[in-house]
């Protein structure tokens, strides 16, 4: 037989009971399921709930119904990794789908990566973030200060949050120019003499339960200080494709976002089928774009005691304020 994570109705049931409790009937299982918009009768239910005692994940419990066994629960962990696998994709897409940027009125909402950091380091924080942005290694120079919180998320006291534009944003500008765009890979993006050369590390954002730009984050790949300070380094960034018919339109959709400072998106393919080094699906244009987190980066390469968040809060453009300004 497949594994139980393999069969909804089943995983479904293992999921209920693993969420109880309490041991559960056969007719309270049955409610469950319709709540997660399965149809299935009290009878149906009794005969799965047989099959997963027999395969030893599940337990009865005289007659007050199932309980989950231990195997019964590894068998859920494992189905959680199935659910989540792609959860990342999913999430940077709601963030791009959500947002309603315009470029050309320089309006709506951005999606932002926020780095917490000591509020008495503030100041230089944002030096260093600006002298990221003087070397284009940044997707915008707008930033957004939080005290308090920022959506839902809450600031410590003692520290404050700096609110840095997302890739998101130039997916956001593409889609509302009717150019769909899909998240592919994340990796280190090699820099040399100011300018991007080729990817030397990715990690695909399908089958990833994790977010890659996060991952290389933390396995010390990156060198941005190399990059902001001499011009050769590796940034963390991302690709996502694009419809190879509509590439000539995504050029100037990001030649309008240079033009009002969001300069994120630093090289797109053509037919060759290859986006520095990422290989790119065939009639499709791979688009790059530096990691919005890239100055948070830099800030804890310099020594700087940062939490990163990730697609942390919305925010409108309107409401940010040029780096120039706070420095």
């Amino acid at each position: 037989m497949k594994l139980t994570i393999d069969n909804p109705i089943l995983y479904h049931i293992l999921k209920i009971l693993a969420n109880s409790n309490m041991p559960l009937g056969a007719k309270s299982i049955s409610e469950k399921l319709e709540e997660r918009g399965f149809q299935v009768k009290k009878e149906t239910v009794q005969y799965y709930l047989k099959l997963l005692d027999e395969l030893g994940l599940t337990k009865k419990v005289g007659l007050a119904g199932r309980v989950i066994s231990e195997k019964g629960l590894e068998e859920v962990k494992k189905g959680m990794v199935r659910e989540r696998i792609g959860s990342f994709i999913e999430l940077r897409e709601e963030y791009a789908y959500n947002a309603n940027f315009d470029p050309f009125k320089r309006k709506g909402l951005v999606s932002l990566n926020i780095g917490i950091i000591r509020k008495k380091d503030l100041e230089i924080s944002l030096e260093l973030i600006k002298a990221c942005m003087d070397a284009k290694l940044a997707v915008s120079r707008l930033v957004k200060i939080y005290e308090r919180e920022a959506g839902n998320l809450k600031i410590p006291k003692g520290k404050v949050g700096i609110g840095l534009v997302s890739t998101s944003v130039v997916d956001a500008a593409l889609i509302g120019s009717r150019i769909s765009s899909f998240p592919t890979f994340a990796g280190i993006l090699q820099y040399s003499d100011w300018k991007p050369l080729r990817f030397v590390h990715a990690i695909s954002y399908y089958g990833s339960t994790l977010d890659p730009i996060d991952l290389f984050i933390r396995s010390g790949f990156c060198s941005v200080k190399d990059a902001v300070e001499r011009g050769s380094g590796n940034v963390p960034a991302d690709v996502r494709e694009i419809p190879l018919v509509l590439r000539k339109r995504a050029v100037e959709i990001v030649e309008q976002l240079e033009k009002i400072g969001i300069n994120g998106a630093v090289y797109i393919s053509g037919a060759e089928n290859d986006a520095l080094g990422i290989p790119v699906n065939n009639y499709r244009a791979g688009v790059v774009v530096i990691a919005g987190s890239t100055p948070l980066v830099y800030l804890k390469e310099k020594g700087i005691d940062v939490e990163i968040k990730i697609l942390a809060a919305f925010e409108r453009i309107e409401n940010l304020e040029e780096i120039d300004s706070l420095t």
